[in-house]
């Protein structure tokens, strides 16, 4: 898997881009090693949702992110309630744990993310929900907040950005 995450990140242009998101699994492991060696400029969103034992496991990945120097950017909780076609909202795995976690990593809330049919919908017919929801929707918000509050501005300058330059520079000189 480290091969072909590896291969994905080198080998595909991505010119034109100013934010790659990749969805990795949760935890710690290889694929999130190989990210943090190949992007050193990386940024890792923690998703939770609001059981406790899934806040452990994503305290962990946080963990593992700072002590790989990965920056740790927000946390998202995911299955936060139900709302019911009547629009009453329903806790089924309880409530609050996305800002306990983001309280305990110092970092922001950035989206509460609730159980709706039109999420699992639009996934099976590969349409994603945020292409029929409203500018102040959920998923709308979330990429309003990761680009303004969050993600470091496109053309950043700075360490990572010299070291990136540096690099690039490098690499071009030696082809």
């Amino acid at each position: 898997m480290q091969k072909a995450v590896a291969q994905f990140i080198e080998d595909a242009d991505w010119s034109g881009i100013d934010y790659l998101l990749i969805d990795t699994p949760p935890g710690t492991g290889d694929i999130a090693m190989t990210l943090a060696r190949l992007l050193p400029q990386i940024g890792q969103v923690v998703v939770t949702t609001p059981a406790i034992a899934a806040q452990r496991v994503a305290a962990r990945a946080a963990d593992f992110a700072r002590k790989s120097n990965i920056r740790v950017l927000g946390v998202i909780e995911n299955m936060s309630g139900l709302i019911c076609s009547c629009g009453e909202r329903h806790n089924l795995f309880g409530e609050g744990g996305g800002a306990s976690l983001a309280d305990e990593l110092g970092v922001p809330l950035l989206a509460e993310i609730s159980l709706r049919a039109e999420i699992n919908q639009g996934g099976d017919i590969g349409e994603p929900v945020v292409l029929n929801e409203p500018s102040d929707g959920v998923f709308h918000e979330l990429a309003q907040r990761m680009l303004n509050d969050v993600a470091p501005p496109v053309g950043a300058l700075g360490c990572s950005a010299r070291l990136l330059d540096a690099i690039e520079r490098a690499v071009t000189s030696n082809v």
